[in-house]
């Protein structure tokens, strides 16, 4: 079986240099007349060769009346005809030494088990012929900087189309939407992606890393074929320093029969997908007007060193209103220092607030107000990224926007911190200020909840990539004993199994008779729990199977003979014993799981425990591996983090123990890879501070 992406091929579809226009026709407004068209006026330097009998020429190119006679192999094949002769016309361009083909029509995966079968059809054939497909049910593509297109809609001016962001969408509209406006960035290759019967997205991202024209991908996605390398192609844009910045529809339920009706893929599990994309380091956004103002925040020059941003506003009111969005969507804009604020009011005046946003209104005297502003927060270490909060728009009534942006624009020159204009509402420009900023490689955001959390998702990237990653240590590859009765490992061997990867077990014995249990419950201390341990009773309580806060050599015994009885009829296949542990009754009930997703990999989990668990019903979570910056942040982000803390008097848990309770775990999950499906600890009773935890209850399931 071939590779799915011969890079020749790609390249032929992306950048050719010969394109053959199958069932071109003059007629206005048919996909054919449009590229060609296109071609035309674009001024595309290679060889354009329209397949239709009917016609001699076509917009001043020649004419052939089959793909057979035209002079030459073309390196792509717009396919202009109905989807049901895309078979009949692949077979015909491998003759012909095509290298690659785009296929318009519907009729495919999204319309039935005919169309699913027509599909398959002709990813089989490409595949086995190393022929890169584009679609079918797409838009095409434009290589916006030699004026190579099988886009079918008409290109009006590339000039201003041209741009570095790679766009890579698997609907047709928002490509159309996106390519609607290019004021503040433009493109440089565009593909509307449709089914992906042949070319997956991870493909284009794969291609548009190594092309130098391309500086930032936007990726709008439905559903992500062939995870294993789309994740891949995410990670070797980071690592190239390519930011993706990824648009994930297909979330609600209502959405996600339309993502299976509209290109018949599957829209997955969003939560995971959203956790992958951080650990890839790609730009996740939620919808349109976020992916452009992040689009927009990586044209600056300088990219923001940290995530700490410092405001100048105009007003008081204006600083409240900054304050009030970046602390609903946390972004960071700390306090102004006590000398920086000296400094800043020597010259402004008394400020308002907590000096960040600084309103430079002060006196009165902006012309020396701003520039005064602008190298405090320069010089102050503790910002990356300076923004002015000042509205632009074409043909304004009133203002001096103008005069205020040159005096921002000097200041962006001579800093080493990224800097952005920042209009209040959404989608205000002002085309002279836009090319005063971009000449001092500053940036124009629109929206102040857009804008802020664009430049803070541009800095988490930033941080992200930079962070070096962490080596991990030799792990011992282990394969899961199997049960010989199912899928499931008692808690007994599965916390044994857990203990070779640093998992504290604490006192606990499997014993088979009462006198074992007798002697072990006298040495450890009353009360104790018995409990069954059988692979074949994963969950001990709703069969019976557990009995708690037995205080005395009596309850243990008979606790141990209704056991036995509970065993005589349940007659499981197999039979560990009996497990004796001490009775923990203080302490925070917490969770730690571990989940395999057919798609992403394993995952670790971590929320309230205990009878809480179904009630409150959530949870953190990470793909592994995890470092302790990981499982810090899980810790603290679910509401067990405030019972950890301690509440009501109670004292702090001992958090410490927990953290190196999670990495034992992620250090397991690792090891096991794929011969683990899922793991459960619940509850586990976190002591206070220097005690420790306790895991009361384990299941290992086995894939």
């Amino acid at each position: 079986m071939k590779n799915p992406m011969n890079r020749r091929s790609i390249d032929a579809l992306l950048d050719p240099r010969s394109i053959a226009v199958l069932g071109a026709s003059d007629r206005p407004g048919s996909i054919g007349d449009i590229i060609l068209g296109s071609l035309r006026k674009c001024g595309f330097a290679g060889d354009v060769w329209p397949i239709n009998p009917r016609y001699k020429e076509i917009h001043g190119f020649s004419c052939y009346e089959h793909i057979s006679q035209i002079p030459g192999a073309p390196d792509v094949v717009a396919i202009c005809t109905r989807g049901d002769t895309a078979p009949a016309h692949l077979k015909d361009i491998l003759a012909v030494g095509g290298r690659s083909a785009v296929i318009y029509d519907g009729g495919f995966s999204e319309s039935g088990d005919e169309g699913a079968a027509r599909q398959r059809e002709i990813t089989l054939f490409c595949r086995d012929n190393d022929i890169a497909l584009c679609g079918p049910n797409c838009m095409g593509t434009i290589n916006v900087h030699s004026g190579a297109t099988t886009y079918k809609l008409p290109l009006l001016d590339t000039a201003r189309l041209r741009g570095n962001v790679g766009l890579i969408s698997q609907s047709g509209s928002i490509t159309i939407g996106l390519l609607g406006d290019t004021r503040r960035f433009g493109f440089s290759t565009v593909v509307s992606t449709g089914n992906e019967a042949g070319l997956k997205a991870a493909d284009y991202v794969d291609a548009l890393i190594d092309d130098e024209r391309t500086g930032v991908i936007a990726l709008f996605i439905e559903t992500a074929r062939d995870p294993a390398r789309f994740r891949a192609a995410l990670e070797r844009a980071a690592n190239a320093d390519k930011p993706v910045v990824v648009l994930k529809v297909g979330r609600s339920a209502r959405a996600e029969q339309a993502v299976k009706s509209h290109t018949g893929g599957l829209a997955g599990e969003s939560r995971i997908f959203s956790e992958m994309l951080r650990k890839v380091a790609a730009i996740e956004v939620a919808d349109i007007d976020e992916m452009t103002e992040v689009l927009a925040a990586l044209q600056v020059r300088k990219r923001p060193a940290g995530r700490r941003i410092a405001a100048v506003t105009g007003s008081g009111g204006q600083a409240e209103l900054v304050l009030d969005i970046a602390e609903a969507h946390a972004v960071d804009l700390p306090p102004l220092s006590a000398a920086s604020r000296a400094e800043a009011e020597s010259v402004i005046g008394h400020l308002t607030g907590d000096g960040n946003p600084m309103d430079a209104w002060g006196n009165g005297d902006v012309a020396r107000n701003l520039p005064h502003a602008f190298s405090v927060l320069d010089r102050d270490p503790n910002y990356d990224v300076i923004v002015l909060c000042n509205e632009n728009i074409d043909n304004a009534p009133i203002g001096r926007s103008e005069a205020v942006m040159k005096l921002f624009c000097v200041s962006a020159q001579a800093s080493s911190k990224p800097h952005f204009a920042l209009n209040m509402r959404p989608g205000l420009m002002h085309s002279g200020n836009l090319e005063l900023l971009r000449e001092a490689g500053a940036g124009m955001l629109g929206g102040a909840r857009q804008g802020l959390g664009a430049i803070d998702r541009v800095a988490v990237f930033e941080q992200a990539r930079r962070r070096a990653k962490a080596e991990m240590s030799s792990i011992e590859s282990i394969s899961l004993p199997g049960t010989g009765t199912g899928r499931t490992i008692n808690e007994y061997d599965s916390k044994q199994i857990l203990a070779r990867y640093g998992l504290q077990v604490g006192d606990e014995m499997l014993v088979q008779t009462p006198e074992q249990a007798v002697a072990f419950a006298n040495s450890i201390g009353w009360p104790v729990v018995l409990k069954v341990a059988s692979d074949d009773m994963p969950h001990k309580t709703e069969v019976g199977a557990v009995k708690l806060g037995l205080k005395s050599e009596a309850d243990l015994t008979t606790a141990f003979t209704e056991l036995a009885g509970t065993v005589a009829k349940i007659k499981p296949k197999s039979l560990r014993g009996y497990l004796v542990q001490p009775m923990v009754s203080s302490g925070v009930e917490v969770f730690i799981g571990l989940r395999r997703d057919p798609e992403w990999g394993m995952t670790i989990l971590f929320g309230v425990g205990g009878v809480l668990i179904e009630l409150i019903r959530e949870s953190a979570m990470r793909l592994l591996p995890v470092s302790a910056d990981d499982i810090d942040r899980m810790l603290r982000e679910t509401r067990a983090w405030q019972l950890l803390s301690g509440v009501r008097g109670q004292p702090p848990a001992d958090i410490e123990a927990l953290a190196a309770c999670m990495a034992a775990v992620a250090r397991f999950g690792l090891a096991a890879g794929d011969s683990l499906a899922e793991l459960d600890l619940n509850p586990i009773k976190v002591l206070p501070r220097g005690q420790g935890c306790r895991v009361l209850d384990a299941l290992i399931v086995t894939s």
